[in-house]
This record gives structure tokens, sequence and C-alpha cells, in this order.
């Protein structure tokens, strides 16, 4: 979570939130074309999709067994459309390019490794890369400008609605907002019941059990019926 608020404007192509989306963040010169698969022909219109940079392809299911997989190319629509006729799995792509065309083969490559990797951590989707990337040597101002880059990714990846690179309680383990209310996330939870202890935290997800905790196999008759 940010010290501060950030502005993304996502620019429905045609009006509709589930068609072809370009995304911008404030003062940021990467640049994000969403754009489901039954409509993956109208990015051959947008040069912004035939540049250098990193993609993700997306399984969006209705369980919680969302698949993906994460890529780069130096000719992003001309690599998705192999993928179009090799891929079957896939049924929405999110493209990351640069406005002002200064991402290398070398950038995109650090990005595609450091992408999966943080993917793998959070482990929230199932990867269908076969291989791990390795990531390319960088200048250390070059490697700099690549962090901030995935992490506005990761920001624009949410936004969509895809927290693949989130891991489940990084909500809480990331800096909090100087606010002066008290809020629930700013907090740790200890309950023992009986021989029962456990312990949790308040995320943006959800409530969170954290390891070690003990359940009990039969609930209580006080229990609320919301939970």
């Amino acid at each position: 979570m940010s010290k501060f608020g950030r502005s993304i404007r996502i620019f429905l192509a045609d009006g509709s939130p589930t068609g072809l989306r370009h995304v911008e963040i404030a003062n940021w010169s990467g640049q994000a074309l969403a754009c489901p698969r039954s409509r993956f022909s109208e990015l051959t219109d947008w040069e912004e999709s035939k540049r250098p940079g990193v993609y993700f392809l997306f399984e969006n299911s209705a369980g919680d067994n969302n698949t993906a997989y994460i890529g780069e190319s130096e000719d992003v629509f001309k690599r998705l459309a192999d993928h179009d006729r090799k891929k079957d799995f896939w049924n929405e792509v999110i493209i990351f390019t640069s406005k002002d065309e200064n991402l290398t083969k070398g950038h995109i490559k650090y990005l595609e490794a450091r992408l999966v990797e943080i993917s793998k951590n959070a482990d929230r989707y199932q990867l269908e890369n076969s291989n791990t990337p390795t990531k390319s040597s960088l200048p250390r101002a070059d490697a700099a400008a690549m962090e901030e880059f995935v992490d506005n990714i990761r920001l624009t990846l949410g936004s969509l609605s895809h927290r693949i690179l989130e891991s489940v309680s990084s909500s809480s383990n990331m800096t909090k907002p100087e606010v002066k209310a008290d809020s629930l996330i700013d907090y740790d939870f200890s309950f023992k019941v009986n021989k029962v202890i456990a312990n949790g935290r308040v995320t943006d997800d959800g409530f969170l059990l954290l390891k070690n905790s003990q359940i009990a196999f039969k609930s209580s008759p006080s229990m609320p019926g919301k939970i």
C-alpha cells in the first residue's frame, strides 16, 4: 500500500468496461493494453501493441484456479498472433509497453524474469511458463528503473482485477498510509478459546489466518452466522 494516492486513467476504446482498454498512470512512461481474446484482431490498429514489451495471458475461470502465462517480445502483437494460433487456454491479454519506446531487449528480458519470479512467490495463479526466464544484467540505474516499472505493472494489473503479483498478505505487509483514523489493517489479532490458539490479520482480501494457527473441527453455537 502506497503512502500517497495514485491516479490511473483507463480509456475504454468502445465505451465497454470489458472491451479493449488503454491504461496509463500519471507521470509514468509505461502504458498497458487490456483486450479480451474474442477481440484480439482489434489490437492490429494499436501501434502501442507492436513495440517491445511484456505481456500476460490470462484464463479467467469462475473458480479460484486462475491460469496465466508471462512473456516478452520486441514486437508484442506479432508474438501474440502466434499464441492465438498455438495456445488455447487464455481468454484475455494485458500488454505493457513504453510510450517513449525506450524499452530495449535487455529491459524486457529483465522485466519478464522479475514478473515470473514475483508471480511464483505470490502463488495466486498457476503459471503456464515451462521455463524460468533468465534475468538480463543491467546497469544499476536501468535495473532501478525496471523495478519501478514492475511496481507500476503490479498497480495496473490490480486495477484490472488481476492480483497475480500480490502475495495474499501483501496489503498488510507493505507500508501503511499515514492516516489519523485507526484501521483494522493496523492490527494483528490473537484468539484463544479453550485450547485453540489462532493468530490473524485483516487484509484487502478479507481475514488472513496466519501460519501455525489452530482451528476447531466443530463450530461453536455462538459463532455468528455470517462467518
